[in-house]
């Protein structure tokens, strides 16, 4: 049996035990057995807006903006979040395919260079500041009717990861959805499971 006391996870600090205690709840499994909704109407505790507030958005809406976001975070703001104690844990880019597929194909010949300049900035944030970097793609479909990524072939050997989301064909419910890894450096590809998306946190069916 292991007592909650504070440190022993993130955000566990005393003031969190105190409220915790109050409710009769001492122990991790105390902990986890309790509806986390229930538990913090009853200890007042506003999780979701504590988490919401460490959420830092960026508008951008061409690559040119993009970019020189990119570059300000890790020049300035990721330097002084680690500078200053703190932990950066992922970037996320919605979505990459809108600011740059209309600088793709004809005769945009700098539309290559500017996703390679992205592919770098991304890149370089994650290694620099061992982050995780997530970017979204939107999807098409080609000759025989099949998805894939909408940046293709040119965007293809960015990620280290790849996964491919989609709704379920003919199911009963419109939350089905298939996630399918299509490439990856560890784990076999090709491996699908179904998500449930709800109003409660997503749930998988393997």
């Amino acid at each position: 049996m292991v007592i909650l006391r504070e440190g022993i996870c993130p955000g566990i600090n005393e003031e969190f035990i105190k409220a915790l205690q109050s409710e009769d709840i001492k122990t991790v499994e105390d902990f986890v057995s309790c509806n986390p909704e229930e538990l913090a109407r009853k200890c007042s505790l506003s999780y979701k807006m504590e988490a919401l507030q460490k959420i830092k958005v960026f508008r951008v809406f061409d690559v040119f903006s993009l970019l020189a976001c990119l570059q300000h975070l890790r020049s300035n703001s990721l330097q002084k979040a680690s500078v200053g104690g703190g932990s950066v844990k992922a970037l996320m880019v919605d979505s990459v395919s809108a600011v740059l597929s209309s600088m793709l194909g004809g005769k945009q010949n700098e539309g290559m260079s500017l996703l390679m300049q992205v592919a770098g900035e991304l890149k370089m944030i994650a290694k620099d500041f061992n982050i995780a970097v997530l970017v979204t793609n939107h999807v098409t479909k080609d000759g025989n009717g099949h998805l894939k990524a909408g940046l293709g072939q040119s965007w293809s050997h960015v990620p280290r990861t790849r996964v491919l989301l989609q709704r379920v064909e003919d199911a009963e419910t419109s939350s089905l959805r298939t996630a399918t890894l299509t490439k990856s450096s560890r784990q076999v590809v090709f491996g699908e499971i179904i998500l449930i998306f709800k109003n409660n946190p997503i749930k998988s069916l393997l």
